[in-house]
């Protein structure tokens, strides 16, 4: 993701985002607006474009079902499900489709297990064989 994203994003890992007073979650890797401090362990969810969740055997329900939901809810705009065993890349961006309970929701924009092409969060093609979950 690093040598990916544009100089205004910066990716990065180990970092929190405050989902509301009493809740956070850790992505696996998030993309945030650069000119951040970098010893900053929480992010808002405002500082926050793109949320990447690794799906293991024992995170499948949470980062499935859990971590979009919550995501969606904080106004993230962009969510990345990163299947294992083949690796598999899910793209979801925030839809204007409202839930069950009132909040929006995430829409597919595309998944592959070959190439990933987006003109969002930033236009890039990601041969999915470069991720190493």
């Amino acid at each position: 993701m690093r040598s990916h994203a544009p100089a205004y994003l910066r990716a990065t890992q180990a970092v929190s985002i405050g989902l509301d007073v009493d809740a956070s979650r850790r992505p696996d890797v998030l993309l945030h607006h650069a000119g951040l401090p970098s010893d900053r362990s929480l992010l808002r969810p405002a500082d926050v474009v793109l949320a990447v969740e690794i799906v293991s055997p024992g995170t499948r329900r949470v980062d499935r079902f859990a971590k979009p939901g919550e995501y969606a809810a904080a106004g993230i705009p962009f969510y990345w499900r990163i299947e294992q065993d083949p690796v598999h890349l899910h793209a979801y961006r925030l839809g204007d489709r409202i839930g069950p309970g009132g909040e929006r929701q995430y829409e597919l924009v595309d998944d592959s297990g070959e190439v990933i092409e987006l003109p969002e969060p930033f236009a890039i093609k990601l041969p999915i064989a470069e991720i190493r979950p």
